[in-house]
């Protein structure tokens, strides 16, 4: 939720009340039917709810765990990351795309992002490879760490999809495995295709403030593959498919009953939801593409963008920072995704250190508007005059 000064004129950059009063009469039997069960953990509810999202995507599998990092998690187990590894990521992301990797016993390697997508590319990694990479019998490895590349974190930025057709043919060629972190981006699509379609798995997340989301933490994983999802399931269950008989090390991670009864409410609107969420965005663009030392996102070819945030860029040093310094005068809220990139974050500080202009240049130059679906269209007209009042002042 936005921390900014209320006002009578106030636009909050987030508001979750809001939606909860419109669907509030179809969420109170659900949670209710569950607590008369008493049935929390898994079980139908869950299963039901898996089922729901495995149709909605057009996919044949999907598994419910405690949230989007545990999704990130379990996925990179089942690709096959074995300890001491190294896989590609962007550094231009939220925490958990990497922390995940090292949770998992891997070690990320970060790469710059396009941008104007705020998306990794097959170019990208071609580059990083020639800069730390070094081909041994037919793998890949870090000339740096020594260690084995093995795979690929492609992260789905701000509920837009990278351009999987040309990153999984990269792979293929390189010997690498995919795992997508599609936690904002539910609903988005490259030429028709949902995360999970060229990947070994791709992970959601349930947060309450995503495009889907729950009464508390959640998340899921799509997959296309059998085996893979025999394994996740194995994997949530502390490595067993079988009660008190585990076939490996697993985890703890199991939706609970309640947040998939919730999120079986809430995956009915979420379409309409998507839509308000494009037509916001189309009016951002549209107001102000032409207002100096602003870039508005872009759509990519092929792609179907869901808006989980809408993400201008404010050039000029300290431009940013003084125009969201404006808009909270205004009392208009906005966000920073990420002030600060991963390559920079003290807890990936014993790793090499990284130079990536570009994801330094984005940081420093982001930020996002209020764009949740219940914005009003006079709330936006308030956020739109805001900032052309506060770019004329310079900044």
């Amino acid at each position: 939720m936005s921390t900014e000064k209320q006002t009578s004129n106030s636009v909050p950059f987030f508001d979750l009340t809001r939606q909860y009063a419109r669907i509030e009469s179809e969420i109170l039997p659900v949670v209710t039917s569950v607590l008369s069960t008493q049935q929390f953990i898994l079980g139908e509810t869950v299963r039901r709810f898996e089922d729901q999202m495995a149709s909605w995507w057009g996919l044949p599998h999907a598994v419910g765990v405690a949230s989007g990092t545990d999704a990130l998690i379990l996925s990179l187990k089942a690709a096959g990351l074995k300890p001491g590894e190294t896989v590609l990521v962007p550094s231009f992301t939220f925490y958990a795309s990497a922390s995940s990797i090292v949770l998992s016993g891997g070690i990320p390697l970060f790469t710059e992002v396009d941008p104007r997508t705020f998306n990794m590319t097959s170019k990208q990694l071609s580059e990083i490879l020639s800069i730390r990479g070094e081909r041994r019998d037919g793998f890949w490895y870090d000339h740096m760490t020594g260690s084995r590349i093995s795979g690929i974190v492609v992260v789905h930025l701000y509920g837009q999809m990278a351009d999987m057709s040309s990153i999984s043919a990269f792979a293929k060629e390189e010997g690498l495995w995919i795992v997508e972190d599609a936690c904002q981006a539910i609903g988005a699509e490259h030429y028709g295709k949902p995360p999970g379609c060229s990947s070994v798995a791709a992970a959601y997340s349930f947060f309450p403030t995503k495009n889907l989301g729950g009464g508390g933490d959640g998340g899921m994983i799509a997959t296309l593959n059998d085996n893979i999802e025999s394994h996740l399931r194995s994997l949530r269950v502390h490595g067993s498919l079988r009660r008190y008989y585990h076939d490996e090390i697993g985890y703890n991670s199991r939706l609970d009953a309640i947040q998939a009864a919730i999120l079986g409410v809430k995956l009915a609107h979420l379409h309409s939801w998507n839509e308000r969420r494009n037509e916001l965005a189309t009016t951002y663009s549209k107001e102000l593409c032409n207002i100096p030392d602003i870039l508005t996102p872009i759509v990519a070819e092929g792609g179907k963008h869901v808006w989980h945030q809408y993400t201008i860029r404010v050039l000029g040093k300290g431009m940013r920072d003084t125009l969201k310094g404006y808009l909270a005068q205004r009392g208009i809220g906005s966000e920073i995704y990420y002030p600060l990139p991963q390559h920079r974050q003290p807890a990936f500080a014993h790793l090499p250190p990284q130079n990536l202009p570009i994801t330094d240049m984005l940081s420093s130059e982001v930020l996002s508007l209020p764009v949740f679906p219940e914005l009003k269209d006079s709330e936006q007209t308030l956020v739109l005059s805001a900032i052309r009042d506060g770019m004329s002042k310079g900044g």
